[in-house]
């Protein structure tokens, strides 16, 4: 079966006169409502996965997972595991979806999350702006939908981490959106994604299980009726009316849901319900601050150098005294301990030996 292409929300231009009335269709649908996971693969027999997995994802998600869909992606050799991605959805979502279409007299036999319509390429990462948000694809399988400020957070954790960074593939109706950081590793242009002929992997379409439409005998058999017809025209044009005001409050929820999974991708798992997540980011923020400033205090920087001599040396820790600007150790058995194994860089170090006992003692540079 040949199927036509289109985004969920410009589903408008298949009303009455369009010439697609009860066309069978694949569809984009909004990323910002499709969390993606990936884990390792479950160790039970494949038949048994669409068990296990919603609850091996129950602390990921942020709803209870009887009231959401999950489509098993292909496994993939990662880091010597075997993984899997699966793509998360609400049920209510993809009924309202289906209803969509269904006002627009479209036959949807395909979802697909709308990351998927960029390109992607080893070593890049593509994005797209996209009605006030940016679209993003990381990988083959993954990617996702966030607001600005979010999107480029995202974006610079995933350059911390990968061992070469990444290039970006960016379209943008203006490049004042892009961040000036970022400037040098992006290419930037002004395209927009021609949904129609962006390739769709029809593998990762979310109609599965309940959600998998019916063969397509039996769908044309019930379009043919006369009653279902008649029942279409009278429901159409209040459908149409409809899907107005049925965007407006998805896009209410899709921002409250987006800023949920945001949170919970950028504060690794923790969760906030939408009216709390400001000031449950500030605290976490103020925390992480407090970590880092006392991680990078001198004497906290001192037992970071010396963790290599302590982790190698066999010698015993017999005292330890420290305060803002230096520290001290004495040492049992620690006379064999070479002044070039204390060398930190940023310190001055000491080292006296009395009997069977040794001191170290490390002053930061600067220090009187």
């Amino acid at each position: 079966m040949t199927l036509s292409v289109a985004h969920l929300y410009h589903l408008d231009r298949q009303l009455p006169g369009s010439g697609n009335s009860g066309a069978a269709m694949a569809l984009w649908v909004p990323s910002a409502r499709v969390g993606v996971h990936l884990i390792d693969a479950p160790s039970a027999p494949q038949r048994k996965w669409a068990e296990l997995i919603p609850w091996i994802l129950e602390e990921r998600i942020l709803q209870p997972v009887d009231e959401m869909h999950f489509v098993i992606g292909d496994s993939i050799e990662r880091d010597g595991k075997k993984q899997v991605a699966v793509s998360v959805v609400s049920k209510r979502d993809l009924r309202e979806w289906l209803r969509i279409a269904e006002n627009a007299e479209v036959d949807a036999r395909v979802m697909v999350p709308d990351y998927l319509a960029l390109p992607f390429e080893i070593g890049r990462i593509s994005m797209v702006w996209h009605e006030g948000a940016f679209l993003v694809r990381t990988s083959p399988n993954s990617g996702f939908s966030a607001a600005p400020e979010l999107a480029w957070l995202m974006i610079r954790r995933l350059i911390e981490r990968a061992d070469i960074a990444p290039r970006l593939s960016i379209s943008v109706p203006e490049q004042g959106l892009i961040p000036d950081d970022l400037l040098d590793i992006a290419d930037v242009n002004a395209a927009e994604v021609d949904w129609q002929f962006s390739a769709m992997p029809l593998s990762a379409n979310l109609l599965t299980g309940k959600f998998k439409p019916a063969s397509a005998e039996l769908s044309s058999r019930a379009w043919l009726s006369t009653a279902a017809l008649l029942v279409l025209t009278v429901v159409l044009g209040f459908g149409y009316l409809q899907l107005s005001n049925l965007r407006l409050e998805e896009r209410i929820v899709d921002l409250e849901s987006q800023a949920s999974a945001g949170f919970g991708n950028v504060f690794l798992g923790q969760r906030a319900k939408p009216e709390n997540i400001r000031s449950a980011g500030e605290k976490l923020l103020a925390d992480l601050f407090r970590q880092r400033e006392a991680i990078e205090t001198p004497v906290m920087q001192g037992l970071i150098g010396l963790d290599t001599l302590m982790t190698n040396c066999e010698c015993e820790l017999q005292e330890l005294v420290a305060d803002s600007s230096e520290l001290s150790l004495v040492l049992k058995k620690g006379a064999k301990v070479d002044k070039r194994q204390i060398n930190i860089p940023g310190f001055t170090a000491e080292k006296q030996t009395n009997n069977d006992l040794t001191t170290i003692r490390l002053r930061k540079v600067g220090q009187p």
